[in-house]
């Protein structure tokens, strides 16, 4: 048996199965091809997240940071 990957430009209310993979364990993924709002942020430059503008970081050395207080 060969897979088989089908495109539906306009979903229908149910999806036909092929007789050769009837009454088989089989694997159906549907996945929606419309764009995310991931997608349109992306083409159009913008983060998905908060960028935060840092004029200095601060490194505290091993004994610093494992100083017991």
């Amino acid at each position: 048996m060969q897979p088989i990957r089908q495109v539906f430009l306009d979903a229908p209310e149910f999806i036909p199965v092929s007789v050769e993979f009837q009454h088989h364990s089989i694997e159906l993924i549907i996945w929606p091809l419309e764009e995310t709002a991931a997608a349109a942020a992306a083409e159009t430059g913008e983060p998905a997240f908060l960028i935060a503008d840092v004029n200095h970081i601060v490194m505290p050395s091993r004994e610093e940071r494992n100083a017991r207080r």
